[in-house]
């Protein structure tokens, strides 16, 4: 279980690593920050993941996109906030490219600083608007059980 653990992981970092540079990240110029960023990637957005499906890749691409095994499974807390972190993971990495290719010239400006910030905002802001996403839900169940 341990070794599939870490196979996930290597797989998971080279796919970050591959998608990184597909949206524009430098492939040989900066080799180093680009796969320190896909590892910092996988860490904050996809470990709950990995270790919930104990390192199976097809189940995780089946969680991910929804196939229809999971539409049970994920209606548990667990799965609606651990799909909600990796979506908003990679969301803030997206957005934080943004102000990459702008004319500022500041130090924060540099490949992968701002993507790299924007995914842990992205990351906690996801764990904090499922959470109010799913009490807003159970107020609105109680409201209406009352009624």
């Amino acid at each position: 279980m341990k070794l599939s653990i870490g196979v996930c992981y290597l797989q998971l970092i080279a796919i970050a690593y591959g998608v990184s540079v597909l949206m524009g990240a430098p492939l040989f110029s900066d080799m180093i920050r680009t796969l320190g960023f896909s590892i910092y990637i996988v860490l904050i957005g996809f470990t709950p993941v990995i270790i919930s499906l104990k390192g199976n890749l097809n189940e995780i691409y089946n969680f991910l996109f929804q196939n229809e095994i999971y539409l049970l499974i994920s209606t548990s807390r667990k799965f609606f906030y651990m799909r909600n972190l990796v979506w908003g993971t990679m969301l803030g990495a997206w957005l934080g490219a943004i102000p990459i290719p702008l004319d500022w010239d500041r130090w924060w400006q540099e490949w992968p600083i701002t993507c790299l910030v924007s995914s842990t905002i992205g990351a906690s802001s996801s764990i904090v608007l499922s959470y109010l996403w799913l009490w807003i839900c159970n107020r609105q169940k109680f409201n209406e059980d009352i009624e």
